[in-house]
């Protein structure tokens, strides 16, 4: 019979591996950084999380200095790609659930929206009223005079914050305040149309 150590028997357990890997950023810069694990949404896209070392600033002892931290990310997988000669066996790999599902009933992933869907017609505004819309307020300096700026989103949008607690008119009403601006990947700007 084996005996396991770990940390209970005064054996420190063994750390999950963070092997180096390139990070390509949004600017194009490729950068090393650290693998903490892979893992998967529930559309099938694989993300990596990934750290990269910054300067921070701190206060020691009544003095600022500069000193390394961690920052840690997602990345698509399509940013990510292996440094030669790194391994990366005991990467921790998470699979979402629901596409295991999925896998194991052979039903297809749902369509996500793509950008340029609005003129396709999506979403589906239905002329009852019963459609629902959320407002996003986006961040503002705090000494700003200008209208804190807001997008409307449909509910069914992917990139929508908060509840959707709108009414079709009340999204309506919304959009024509100052600094109200439609969401382009939901198609919400055709509420102004109405």
């Amino acid at each position: 019979m084996h005996a396991q150590t770990g940390a209970g028997d005064g054996h420190v357990p063994e750390r999950t591996p963070t092997p180096q890997t390139w990070v390509r950023l949004q600017d194009g810069q490729e950068i090393i950084g650290r693998l903490h694990r892979r893992w998967q949404s529930s559309d099938g896209s694989w993300y990596y999380e990934v750290s990269i070392t910054l300067w921070a600033h701190a206060v020691v002892h009544g003095r600022d200095v500069a000193e390394p931290a961690d920052i840690t990310f997602s990345a698509p997988a399509s940013h990510v790609s292996p440094v030669p000669g790194a391994s990366y066996k005991g990467v921790p790999v998470r699979r979402h659930p629901a596409v295991i599902a999925r896998a194991r009933t052979g039903r297809k992933p749902p369509v996500m929206p793509q950008p340029g869907r609005a003129e396709a017609g999506w979403p589906q505004v239905r002329e009852d009223g019963s459609d629902r819309w959320s407002v996003q307020h986006l961040r503002y300096a705090y000494d700003s005079t200008a209208p804190r700026p807001v997008v409307v989103h449909h509910s069914s949008c992917f990139a929508a914050k908060g509840p959707a607690e709108l009414s079709t008119a009340q999204a309506v009403e919304a959009l024509r305040r100052p600094g109200a601006k439609a969401c382009d990947m939901c198609g919400a700007d055709r509420l102004l149309a109405r």
